[in-house]
């Protein structure tokens, strides 16, 4: 069952990419997976975060890779929507 749930988050992961979406909101709920996977978070897609998560560690890297990837496409606005959304998980951006 872990491994079922962890392919539906890689899968999630991948349709809130910038490559995937245009629309920034994806940027926020990739911070939002990222603080879930990361134990800062509670909810995972709309989902609870389960105790146990096969690959939590590299999802946990993808996340942040992903918003790695938005943070230049971003506008000011929602650049400082996502930094503020990060410094209340306690994670500054630069």
């Amino acid at each position: 069952m872990p491994d079922r749930y962890a392919a539906w988050i890689r899968e999630k992961i991948a349709e809130h990419t910038p490559e995937a979406t245009s629309d920034p909101a994806a940027a926020m709920q990739i911070a939002h997976a990222w603080a879930a996977l990361t134990g800062r978070g509670k909810e995972i897609f709309g989902m609870e975060m389960p105790a146990e998560c096969a690959d939590r560690d590299a999802l946990r890297d993808e996340c942040l890779a992903v918003l790695r990837r938005w943070i230049p496409l971003l506008d000011k606005e929602n650049k400082d929507h996502l930094r503020q959304l990060m410094t209340g998980y306690a994670v500054p951006l630069a």
